[in-house]
């Protein structure tokens, strides 16, 4: 007897869950949502619309194409950058490596046409930094760059003085 209602009420207990609120696609149950229900309203745009027009307009905004534009924005403000200091180990007109003591990795620090870079107090070129020169360096992240903003280096004891 036991058997007999166990597996009634297995049957009864599976065609209870195997029917579905909503009814079927082709006789949906009265009591079902619409489409409009189920999918919300619409503002018809869709979500992967959204990013690369967000993007775009922020560009627009910043003038991320545009140095001047980036200037303004604070791409080079002094109190936002970062400092580390180092010797000159390798240089040329668009980037200077600076060793770092310790075991601190060497970085290479981009330099741009607003770059300041002073030599024992005078102003000169990327290129014409001696390797072994003393350097203080203020940077900025732009992106996956690592830009110098100002460049301060003392020639290297022993070294001739420009």
């Amino acid at each position: 007897m036991k058997k007999l209602i166990v597996a009634a009420v297995m049957c009864v207990g599976t065609a209870a869950f195997a029917q579905s609120p909503t009814g079927t696609p082709s006789n949906p149950a009265p009591s079902a949502p619409s489409d409009q229900q189920l999918k919300g309203p619409t503002t018809g745009v869709e979500a992967q619309e959204v990013g690369p027009a967000i993007g775009d307009t922020a560009k627009k905004v910043v003038g991320a194409d545009d140095k001047s534009k980036a200037v303004a924005a604070g791409t080079w403000k002094m109190k936002d950058a970062y400092s580390l200091s180092g010797t000159v180990s390798n240089q040329d007109d668009d980037d200077v490596t600076i060793a770092r003591t310790g075991n601190l990795p060497a970085v290479q620090l981009d330099v741009r046409d607003q770059t300041v870079i002073t030599l024992d107090g005078k102003t000169v070129k990327a290129n014409e930094l001696p390797e072994g020169a003393s350097v203080r360096a203020k940077f900025q992240l732009d992106g996956d760059d690592s830009v110098a903003l100002e460049l301060k280096a003392t020639s290297p004891k022993g070294a001739p003085k420009k």
